[in-house]
C-alpha cells in the first residue's frame, strides 16, 4: 500500500503572515511538521503542496532544502492544487496535514493507516471534532478522491480540500476516528496567530503530545 503525505502550507495567512517559516523554539514550523511525519513516514512520501504565487518562493526554496519534494498549484482553489499534487505523485492514499500544526502527534497517522480499507472514501478526526486542533489528519483514498469532478464544487469546496465529503456524505464512506480522553480533546496545538505560537512554545515542554491516543470509530 502507497501511502503519501501531503502538507498544505503557505506563507500568505492574513491573521500570521509567513507563520510556516516562523521559528517554534528555534526551529521553523514547517520543519517541526516535517519532523513530526518523518516519525512514521519516510521523507520521500512526504510533499509540501504550496501555491505557485511568488509569496511561496521562500517556502519552496527551504522545503527543498530539507531534501522534501515541494509540489506548487493555484493558491485559492486548494482542492485543484491537490488533485494536481496527486497526479504528479500518484498513490494509494494519502494523507492532508496542515502546516500550521507543528506539536502534531504522529501517532495519530499510524492509528489512522491500520483501519485502510478500499471500500472507505475517508478516514478523518475531524467529521465529529474529538481531537485537539493541531491534531487533525485527514486519510484519502486516492482513487475516490481522483474522481470528484471539480465542475460540482461551490467556492468553499474549493477552498477547503475535504469539505465536498463532509457535505456529500450519502456519496461517501467516511470512517471517524473519536478520541475518547476528554482532557485531551480540551488542548489547541494550532498556530493561527503570534500569540498561538508563543503558546505552542510554552506548551511544548508541559504537555505530552506524541502519544498513542485511545480511540473509537463511528461512520
Amino acid at each position: 500500500m502507497d501511502i503519501k503525505v501531503f502538507i498544505q502550507a503557505r506563507m500568505s495567512s492574513s491573521r500570521f503572515p509567513g507563520k510556516v517559516l516562523a521559528p517554534v523554539n528555534g526551529k521553523p514550523m514547517i520543519a517541526r511538521v516535517i519532523e513530526c511525519i518523518k516519525r512514521e513516514f519516510n521523507e520521500t512520501s512526504i510533499i509540501v503542496a504550496t501555491s505557485n504565487e511568488i509569496s511561496d518562493d521562500p517556502l519552496a526554496l527551504y522545503v527543498q532544502s530539507l531534501g522534501i519534494k515541494v509540489f506548487r498549484g493555484s493558491l485559492e482553489n486548494v482542492f485543484g492544487r491537490f488533485q494536481s499534487c496527486l497526479q504528479e505523485n500518484p498513490c494509494d492514499w494519502f494523507f492532508r496535514i496542515s502546516a500550521d500544526s507543528p506539536l502534531l502527534n504522529s501517532k495519530i497517522l499510524k492509528t489512522m493507516t491500520s483501519y485502510v480499507d478500499e471500500s472507505l472514501d475517508l478516514i478523518t478526526n475531524v467529521q465529529k471534532r474529538t481531537f485537539p486542533h493541531g491534531h487533525s489528519v485527514e486519510l484519502l483514498n486516492a482513487k475516490s478522491f481522483s474522481k470528484i469532478d471539480s465542475n460540482r464544487l461551490s467556492d468553499s469546496d474549493c477552498e477547503h480540500v475535504t469539505k465536498f465529503y463532509y457535505t456529500h456524505v450519502g456519496e461517501y464512506k467516511i470512517l471517524n476516528l473519536e478520541n475518547i480522553d476528554a482532557d485531551y480533546s480540551k488542548l489547541n496545538f494550532v498556530v493561527d496567530t503570534f500569540g498561538d505560537l508563543q503558546r505552542v512554545e510554552e506548551m511544548e515542554s508541559k504537555v505530552n503530545y506524541d502519544f498513542l491516543p485511545q480511540v473509537k470509530v463511528t461512520e
